[in-house]
């Protein structure tokens, strides 16, 4: 079966003095180095259709999110929850940033101005999307790339360091890594090689340049993008960031030469890993949007940290549970999980460990920007994302039984349909 797949974009590029947002406040951008980037992919699968906007930027806020959401939804008339969008994390955007829930603070970082024009940018490029539909004949692959690494580093008496300030330690982690890339390509029907879109999806934060330099730039994804794009003429590569808490690049806050190579690399396993993709005949949409809860920073999540002062850090007066959202955006047999902050790579594997669909990829940061999500064993180790996460140890188990509870309900409603193998050959291949 086929499926209408469509592509659009905007450049999302913020005025010189903007403040860059990932390494604190007062951090104004001087130029461009190279474009950033909103890239919709408009489905549609016979019976419902949807948008997936995919942003050079840090992150959003859920009340932010659902005002894009809601101006392409009006924009395209398909419901709200059939909108879905996720951003790579780069840390070398503009500021995106509305006040957090658990903050009274404002962000004088968030500029309004901007904001109104990347709801009209997100807006053109869903309905550019949406106009340029063509059939397409839904692939998948994936691969194993060692790109990236664990960037805690951990001693047997609880002490934590934190590898991208402790730069000579690279290498040396033995957390959990995941090198998994994969990729998902939509191939015009009655062609060899012409595709009107290809997912990628990594684990790895894109900080291969980072505050190295104060230059806009989509560090290694926009490398990704162009290299695809350069081969594969009228195609648009998606790049999204999986659960990458606590993974990093092999050679992280090193320049642009670094992004330069390590996007390169990774956009020539897409080109490699789309020509070898399986065609898949189940291209149905699978979509929710559900609200989860999660609750805040408790006494027992405290007693577990190993450093004093981030034990003595106070908790939340409100001790009531936040509302949030998660996101599933399956596509025929592969689902893409958003979450609402930052997982770290142990729960992107918990997911796929447990999934029902055929692949699962967590999306970095898609729903909110909540902050992180430690594994519960991470609490007691320390460290700079459990002495921050402003939520309880269990959070992130929470959410990924939350996407694996609704993973399943959708499932139950419409079972994937996959082809069934008479034997294999020696080398795996189907024997018919």
């Amino acid at each position: 079966m086929s499926i209408l797949c469509g592509t659009g974009r905007r450049i999302i590029n913020p005025e010189i003095g903007h403040r860059i947002c990932g390494y604190g406040p007062d951090y104004a951008n001087a130029g461009i180095h190279d474009d950033i980037t909103v890239t919709a992919l408009y489905l549609h699968d016979g019976e419902r259709a949807a948008v997936f906007l995919n942003y050079d930027l840090i992150g959003m806020m859920a009340p932010s999110s659902r005002r894009i959401r809601t101006a392409v939804a009006q924009a395209i008339g398909i419901p709200i929850d059939h909108v879905h969008l996720a951003c790579t994390h780069v840390h070398s955007g503009p500021d995106t940033l509305a006040p957090h829930p658990f903050s009274k603070k404002a962000n004088p970082g968030f500029r309004e101005d901007y904001f109104a024009r990347l709801v009209e940018w997100s807006t053109q490029a869903a309905v550019e999307a949406k106009d340029g539909a063509e059939a397409c004949e839904l692939r998948y692959n994936f691969a194993e790339v060692d790109g990236n690494m664990n960037r805690r580093f951990n001693f047997p008496d609880r002490r934590s360091l934190y590898i991208p300030d402790n730069k000579q330690l690279i290498g040396q982690s033995r957390e959990y890594v995941d090198r998994e890339f994969g990729v998902i390509a939509f191939r015009k029907i009655g062609t060899a090689n012409r595709y009107k879109a290809i997912i990628t999806n990594y684990t790895c934060h894109p900080l291969c340049v980072g505050n190295s330099s104060d230059l806009i730039t989509a560090d290694f994804p926009g490398v990704i993008r162009r290299t695809v794009e350069e081969t594969f003429a009228g195609c648009h590569c998606l790049t999204t960031t999986g659960a990458a808490g606590d993974n990093h690049p092999l050679m992280p806050e090193s320049g642009f030469a670094s992004a330069l190579e390590m996007g390169t690399r990774l956009g020539r396993i897409a080109i490699m890993r789309a020509y070898d993709s399986v065609p898949v005949e189940d291209t149905r949409l699978r979509l929710a949007y559900p609200d989860v809860s999660l609750a805040p920073r408790d006494p027992e999540t405290l007693r577990m940290l190993p450093e004093h002062q981030a034990r003595s850090r106070p908790l939340r007066e409100d001790r009531s549970e936040l509302t949030t959202q998660v996101s599933l955006f399956g596509i025929g047999p592969v689902l893409f999980a958003g979450f609402p902050g930052e997982p770290m790579a142990e729960h992107g594997a918990m997911l796929k460990w447990s999934s029902p669909f055929l692949k699962s990829y967590a999306l970095f940061t898609a729903t909110d920007f909540l902050g992180y999500f430690p594994t519960v064993n991470q609490f007691h180790w320390g460290g700079y994302e459990p002495n921050t996460s402003p939520f309880a140890r269990d959070a992130g188990a929470r959410l990924v039984g939350n996407i694996l509870d609704h993973a399943q309900r959708l499932l139950r409603e419409q079972p994937l349909d996959l082809p069934v193998l008479e034997s294999a050959g020696v080398d795996g291949s189907p024997r018919k």
